[in-house]
């Protein structure tokens, strides 16, 4: 008899609503915003509306995968999630690499909306990401120069070794006549304190999240050279074993809705990032809009160089900046 026992047993289990763990991993800090205002309400959500079924376990700042291996790391299972910044990875997203293009875009939201509406007209920008399930995606504050040294002029920076992040923004960097050195951010306070670099290229936003305001002593604003994309992706076979019910649940608590908030946190962590360098007593250097034309002039030749790379690969470049032009234009148009 004992027999029919576990048959009903195992019946009363088939029904229980079955629990799903999900692992999420980023080479980030616990503190940074987007991991405080995002990440930890969305993992909150999930619980509280799956009825405490699906757990989301976050682990921040590299410890269980690194810039470098997190596209594989989601990709083959490692992890299931994966928060990063594209530009870690040169090479890896020619075509997301059109965010970073220096001084093209106006505003973090105006870059935003291009990225988002790319990923959601481009069959070419889709097939960048063919291997993992995306979740969200968005742009960062708009790029300036953090320093230990002034800078107001691009001679300024002869000499000086810069942060970057990514391939667009290295060139950038080269071409106003500094030498470009890459890292991720977590690296950059330590470098800074101890001289291996004497600025970066970044947000302001990082002066907050990364503590920046210790280690530097000037700052530009209104240079807005560049943006930077981010995303948070997903494993494709752990989305396919959810049921269509806690997909439709994700799904509605991700995707456009990070794109949103994500926006509007970098609009605003733009702002704390500069009065906090203010308050700590940093030298913000204006730089006017005449003064941009001069620092956006050495970067001209960057879109041809972008076209070449995208070129080379097959990518149809000219359609992907057609379509960006199209999509700045619709932008405006909305929020005049």
């Amino acid at each position: 008899n004992t027999n029919t026992g576990a048959n009903n047993n195992n019946q009363q289990q088939t029904q229980q609503p079955q629990t799903v763990e999900l692992v999420m991993g980023h080479p980030f800090s616990a503190q940074h915003p987007i991991s405080q205002q995002i990440l930890l309400p969305l993992a909150k959500e999930l619980e509280e509306k799956s009825g405490g079924r699906i757990k989301l376990t976050i682990h921040a700042g590299g410890s269980v995968t690194s810039p470098a291996t997190i596209r594989e790391d989601v990709a083959n299972g490692v992890i299931d999630i994966g928060w990063t910044l594209q530009g870690y990875t040169p090479g890896k997203y020619p075509i997301t690499d059109v965010i970073e293009l220096p001084f093209m875009y106006d505003s973090t939201p105006q870059a935003g909306y291009v990225l988002w509406n790319l990923y959601l007209q481009s069959p070419d920008f889709q097939k960048e990401y063919g291997d993992v399930k995306i979740l969200g995606l968005w742009v960062t504050d708009p790029g300036e120069l953090l320093t230990k040294k002034p800078v107001k002029k691009p001679e300024d920076l002869s000499g000086m070794r810069i942060r970057f992040s990514g391939p667009a923004i290295e060139s950038m960097i080269k071409k106003f006549g500094g030498t470009p050195v890459g890292m991720s951010m977590p690296e950059v306070y330590d470098a800074l304190q101890r001289g291996v670099i004497d600025g970066v290229a970044n947000g302001p936003s990082v002066i907050k999240s990364y503590k920046l305001n210790e280690v530097i002593k000037y700052a530009t604003k209104g240079l807005n050279c560049f943006y930077s994309a981010q995303v948070i992706f997903m494993n494709k076979k752990k989305w396919e074993s959810l049921s269509p019910e806690d997909q439709k649940l994700l799904e509605s608590l991700t995707g456009e809705v990070i794109y949103k908030k994500a926006t509007q946190l970098y609009a605003d962590a733009y702002d704390e990032g500069l009065k906090l360098a203010k308050d700590s007593k940093i030298e913000i250097n204006e730089i006017t809009p005449e003064q941009r034309e001069v620092w956006k002039e050495k970067t001209k030749d960057i879109v041809k160089e972008w076209l070449d790379k995208v070129n080379q690969k097959g990518i149809p470049g000219q359609q992907i900046l057609d379509l960006v032009e199209k999509l700045k234009k619709e932008y405006n148009e909305k929020n005049k």
